[in-house]
Order: structure tokens, then sequence, then C-alpha cells
């Protein structure tokens, strides 16, 4: 039966140079040449030695399944793994199948049961080398990271100075402005990214906006296994927008639209006074082509329950009403916003992304299915989504009174003088969410008053 010594070089470029697969060579040779070993058969390897995927390696592994090999000669054991749990399996493994396995410079031999446990100690000390050199790669890429250096692919929006800093590309960003604008003025995400991506011919992937405006790196920071390095570079968008932003995709999470192409003007803005849920708009064409809005609960008539609906005309006459009789005083906000964080919240994002490396450890050694990777990293994205909104909540930033006094001013002085498109551009972008009250008029079957009773601004 045939010995099979298997090389590993770490790189290329030690192959290239062969420095470290000559040193490999003579030694096993001289080995099996005292061990009485023939009939050799070489396999070699460029990879790491972090998994056993690795093509020759698994050749060598079927020819010894085959019978075709009944010894293994390695110059140590790191050249074949430095996990501890693969090694264990791979000696159970090989002496299921009689075959010897040596190390060279350790002068072990599998075969026996002194030579096993020397592999285990051995293994143990490789498998803790390379999580120490891990831990100390992981330290210094934070240290890179409070320095303000990049160490990924370059976001789209931003280049590399020479310094290793994000600086602005002026003209990837102001294409994400545009996009920003269209999201804030009321377009969804799905037809903003479908539009911009069509005008500038870009290639993006489904939901690419969503992800990109949840992104520290937008608002100028850095975020490193779930710390937030703040100010590390000039932002595309403030914080403040980005809340904006996101708060737009907490309102698309109900009250369905028929259409995006529809210039209403509150859409996702009112909330049904039976259930909150966000009113939906329903267009119908007048005699002059032009479209009437108005505004049903989807949720009441899903619910088979009394439909509440409200004319868009109505709504926006009480809406001018309450915001004349506006108190400022009574705002809940305050001047000076004390910026706590919610330690527990950033502690599980980390957490998070420990799980996802260690499930995917898990199915490098395939010790998961692919369909179980798909699954667990699926759930594990639903709630860091989930947290990342609460967090987000959490720091928002807060409309102080005095900022509030200037929106409400702003309004009372010009929102009757400003066009369609404008009212709808001041409401998308300054509006959250407005409460309202309808009530049968005495003495009527269908004639209702309105009341706008709250308004909630970002």
């Amino acid at each position: 039966m045939a010995t099979a010594i298997y090389m590993r070089v770490s790189t290329d470029k030690q192959e290239e140079k062969g420095v470290s697969l000559e040193t490999q060579k003579k030694q096993l040779q001289a080995y099996c040449t005292l061990k009485e070993l023939k009939d050799i058969k070489e396999y070699l390897d460029v990879g790491s030695a972090r998994t056993t995927n690795r093509t020759n390696f698994k050749r060598m592994m079927n020819d010894v399944e085959k019978g075709f090999i009944k010894n293994i000669v390695i110059l140590k054991l790191d050249r074949l793994t430095r996990s501890i749990i693969d090694l264990n399996k791979l000696v159970s493994n090989l002496n299921d199948l009689e075959c010897g396995l040596h190390s060279a410079v350790e002068n072990i031999d599998s075969t026996t049961a002194t030579g096993r446990m020397i592999i285990n100690l051995i293994g143990t000390f490789a498998q803790w080398e390379s999580e120490t050199i891990s831990e100390r790669v992981s330290t210094n890429m934070m240290t890179n990271a409070k320095k303000g250096i990049w160490q990924s692919t370059v976001p789209f929006g931003f280049y590399l100075n020479d310094d290793k800093r994000l600086g602005i590309n002026e003209v990837e960003a102001n294409i994400l402005k545009e996009a920003f604008d269209m999201i804030l003025d009321g377009k969804s995400y799905s037809y903003t990214e479908k539009y911009i991506s069509n005008k500038h011919n870009l290639v993006w992937r489904e939901n690419y906006l969503r992800r990109k405006v949840r992104t520290q790196t937008l608002i100028g920071n850095i975020e490193r296994g779930g710390e937030v390095i703040e100010n590390t570079h000039d932002g595309i968008i403030s914080k403040k927008e980005q809340y904006q932003l996101l708060q737009r995709l907490e309102g698309n999470r109900n009250g369905r639209t028929s259409n995006i192409v529809h210039n209403d003007i509150f859409r996702r803005k009112i909330k049904c006074q039976k259930c909150n849920y966000n009113l939906a708009m329903s267009p119908v064409k007048s005699s002059t082509k032009e479209y009437l809005y108005n505004y049903v609960c989807n949720n009441c008539r899903d619910k088979k329950g009394k439909t509440v609906s409200i004319t868009e005309k109505r709504i926006l006459v009480a809406l001018e009403q309450f915001m004349t009789s506006y108190e400022v005083g009574s705002f809940e906000g305050v001047d000076n916003p004390d910026k706590k964080v919610d330690t527990n919240l950033k502690r599980r994002l980390k957490e998070i992304q420990n799980e996802r490396d260690r499930i995917q450890r898990a199915w490098i050694k395939k010790l998961m299915s692919d369909n179980d990777l798909e699954k667990y990293q699926k759930e594990l994205d639903i709630e860091q989504l989930k947290l990342e909104d609460e967090l987000n909540k959490f720091e928002a930033p807060v409309t102080t009174k005095k900022e509030l006094k200037e929106l409400v001013t702003t309004f009372n002085e010009n929102f009757s003088q400003l066009t369609r498109d404008e009212k709808r551009s001041f409401v998308q972008r300054f509006i959250k969410s407005i409460e309202f009250k309808r009530e049968l008029v005495e003495g009527y079957k269908k004639k209702y008053s309105v009341e706008v009773t709250d308004v909630v601004f970002y």
C-alpha cells in the first residue's frame, strides 16, 4: 500500500518561491526513508489551516477511503488543521480506516495510544495559537478603526484617501442624496431604488437603499465588532436625516397604497382613530381627469368592521385649523436632550455578530447543512434589523422646543400659499403622523365633522 506525504503552503507566493514546499518535501522524504515507508504519493495544497475544505486534502482522503493509502506523513500537525475538533475527527476517521498518521517534526505516530494523546495536546495548542492570532488581528483592526482608518471595501458614496480614510465621492454622494430626497418626499424605498438605479445605470441589489440607510458610515461613523466609533470621516447625511429616513421604513410597514405615482399629500401620515393603523390612499378620477384622494383604513375593512375614511380636502382644512392653535409650550421635547445609549441593545448586536461567526465555522466544518445555515442567518438578520430599529429610536435626535416653534411658525405663515407639490413635500418631510377624530353631526345621517387631535413631528 502507498504512503501519502501531504504538504500545505499558506499562499501562492510561498508556492512560487518553493521555500516552505522544499523544506517540507526534504524532511518528509527523509522521515519515510527512516521508517521504511515506500511507494510515496505527493499531495500539495495552497490555503488556510482553519478549514479542511482543500482540493488535494480531499483527494488524499478519498484515496484513503478507497484503501490506496495506508500511511499519511506530514511535517507538523498544523499542516493539516489548527482546529482541535477537525483534528480529533480526522484521527478517529483514519483509525477506522486503518491508516496511520505520522508527524515528522513532532515524531508522532497515531497508531499508538501515546501518539494519539500527544496529537490531542499539540492540536489544542495549535488551535489556541490560531485563535490568539485571530484575537490579535481583531484588536489591531479595532485600533485602526478608532483612528478612522477604513479596512474594508470602499462603500458607495465614498473614496479612500491616501491616509486610508474615507472621503466623500461627490458624484456618488449626490446620487444617494437624490434618492433620499425622493424618500423624504414620500416615495417608497422600492420605487426610489428602481428609479435611481435605472436613471444612473447602477446595479443595486434588492433592498440596497434599505440596507444603506442603516449604515453608520453614511453619517460619518465606523462600526466595528458592534461598537460605533463616531466622527471618523465626513458623513453624506446628518444623523437627524438618517433618523427621518429610518422612520419612513417604520411607516411603510402598514397602510397599503395602490400606486406610488399618485401625488397625495398625506401618504402614510394619517392614523385610524379606531385601530391606529395608517390609512391607505384610495384615488378616484374626477370628471376633470384629476385625482380626488380619499384615505381609508384597510385594517378595519379587512376585519369586516366599520370602515374609517376621510377625504384629503377635509383633513387638510382640519390640519390648518389645528396648527393655528398649536401650543409649543405643551411639547414634551427638551432643549438640552440627554444622549443615552442602550447598552443592552448594543451588547446583543455584538452577540449576533459572534453567533454569525460561530454558525459559519460550523458550516465550514460540515457540522451544519446549507439549509440550516440559511435558516439561522435569516433569523439573525430579522433580529438584527429589529434591534437596530430600537437602537435608532433610543438614540433618535430630539426636536427642541425652539426648532418646533420655528416649524409651526413657518407652517402658519406659509402653508396656505404653497403649491400642492410644496404642501406634500412639507408634510412628508416634517410630519410623522396625524391623528384625527371624525364624528357624525347631530341631526344628520352622513354628515361628519373632522378634527385633527394631534400631530407628531420628526
